[in-house]
């Protein structure tokens, strides 16, 4: 019986590299990029998958990582770290819905006049 890889059912194995791998085939091409730098970015994008500490980078996301270096930078926001779930925090609540519905009545009274 023929022997199964398993990596061709997974697109994250099959098609994903690590930031080393991706900076040699880069280097191939004339592109000059620190492995460093490359993790930094995929961090701000969020453009990779992680297990442990292994990190693994698709070429779609390579594509993102790349798009996201075009982007205008706000002088406003430099040095802002970034908040919610990529900077680790571990709030899960979901939305109160006495809260959702106390807010629904007060924009109710705010659109009848009567609040």
């Amino acid at each position: 019986m023929a022997e199964i890889d398993k990596t061709d059912s997974s697109q994250i194995l099959g098609l994903g590299k690590t930031p080393a791998q991706w900076v040699e085939i880069m280097a191939e091409r004339g592109i000059e990029i620190s492995e460093r730098t490359l993790r930094e970015r995929a961090n701000e994008t969020g453009a990779f998958y992680r297990l442990g500490r292994t990190m693994l980078i698709t070429p779609a996301q390579i594509d993102t990582i790349f798009e996201g270096g075009q982007s205008c930078r706000s002088k406003s926001t430099k040095g802002v770290g970034f908040t919610g779930r990529r900077a680790g925090s571990s709030t899960t609540a979901g939305v109160s819905q006495a809260h959702t519905g106390e807010a629904l009545r007060h924009l109710q009274k705010q659109a009848h006049g009567t609040g």
